[in-house]
């Protein structure tokens, strides 16, 4: 489906003062879905995400991915005026984001309730890592707090930011909550997000079962111990991921296996399971993955290939169904990556991420912040 128009979020102001990935992938969210989103970089590095390897012309390609779209104005929040720009720009915005240690914005002189107190419709978001007090972490001790990383890899870390991506997600979805509520009442307000709370979306059902019977269930069901819901590897050492967990898919699996008595075993957590599990692995290491593909693909069965991210990319899967899209890139030139989040609302923005103060002067300007201290704050190169 293609997005309405206009955006549900066109003319919406944000001005984004946070830093790293949670909040990169909540602004991704608000430019795709039509938001102005003003980013507020440090005027020595800029956002941390601009200098990680790899880099495409002279940007760390994760920003470019995260940051299309967006315009950029170094600030030094730590100076009046930088400060005194910042809480200009609060007073004509829309949404404030920040995710700095709780105190270091009162520290500066931008407490957040100051802010709203001069701009009633304002609405800030902070993403703290924690809901009260100001203990720090990442996404790594995030996702241990939870239990989330036991259930994952066991002494393993997993190479994906869940807390991160989750929480800014969640805070996506505060501020269109906060949004809505302003339509209704004519007021702003603030929300939290804190980063330790969003891996607790995935162990809702673990916690309640823990703590209801004290046994872990799910973890037996959806762990990898039934035979209908696992990986097995092909003949060429590459994997492929069964979802057969309603039994008539399971029962189709199994004829076309020529291993019929095994209907019955596919949700079996015990020792029948088990044995089935080790069948099907028998079978499937005869032949490489492509072959099975081909084999069991007709039967339109929930079993795909276990890509690893170059496959991913290459996979027409992801281009049929509109959800890649080529990034443009700071240089000129594309990156294939994702598409909008949203894509029945959202689009991605036809120009790249911004390089390094780009817009400071203009934005400034624009604003209203005043010429002497615009001229302070990015000296004219003319």
């Amino acid at each position: 489906m293609e997005p309405t128009s206009p955006l549900p979020l066109d003319g919406v102001v944000v001005i984004d003062a946070s830093r790293m990935l949670p909040g990169a992938v909540l602004v991704r969210m608000l430019v795709d879905l039509g938001a102005r989103v003003i980013k507020i970089e440090d005027p020595r590095s800029g956002d941390l995400m601009r200098l990680t390897p790899p880099h495409e012309g002279g940007v760390g390609v994760g920003f470019c991915a995260f940051f299309r779209g967006t315009e950029s104005v170094t600030l030094d929040l730590r100076t009046e005026d930088g400060a005194a720009a910042l809480r200009t720009l609060s007073a004509s915005a829309d949404v404030l984001l920040e995710s700095f240690r709780p105190g270091t914005m009162d520290r500066w002189g931008l407490g957040l309730d100051g802010l709203r107190a001069a701009n009633k419709r304002l609405i800030t978001a902070s993403l703290p890592g924690f809901a009260h007090g100001d203990a720090i972490g990442h996404d790594l001790n995030f996702v241990a707090l939870s239990g989330l990383l036991d259930r994952l890899q066991g002494e393993g870390i997993p190479a994906a930011q869940l807390a991160d991506c989750t929480a800014g997600s969640l805070a996506c979805s505060a501020i269109l909550a906060a949004l809505l509520r302003r339509t209704r009442t004519g007021a702003g307000g603030h929300v939290t997000q804190p980063l330790a709370q969003a891996p607790l979306q995935f162990m809702t059902w673990a916690w309640a079962e823990e703590s209801s019977s004290g046994v872990p269930t799910t973890v037996q069901l959806l762990g990898g111990s039934l035979a209908a819901y696992r990986t097995y590897s092909c003949a060429d050492g590459l994997r492929l991921a069964f979802g057969c967990l309603e039994p008539k898919f399971w029962i189709t699996l199994c004829q076309a296996l020529q291993i019929p008595e095994l209907a019955a075993a596919g949700l079996s957590p015990g020792p029948e399971g088990a044995a089935a599990a080790a069948k099907v692995q028998e079978l499937l290491s005869q032949e490489p993955r492509d072959t099975w593909i081909e084999r069991l693909s007709p039967l339109n069965l929930p079993i795909s290939p276990v890509h690893d991210v170059a496959a991913a990319l290459a996979d027409p899967t992801f281009d049929a169904s509109g959800l890649v899209e080529e990034t443009p890139l700071p240089g000129g030139g594309t990156l294939r990556a994702p598409g909008p989040s949203l894509p029945s609302l959202g689009r991605t923005p036809s120009s790249p991420a911004p390089l390094l103060g780009a817009h400071t002067r203009s934005v400034l300007s624009e604003f209203g912040v005043e010429a002497e201290r615009v001229d302070r704050i990015a000296p004219s190169k003319g």
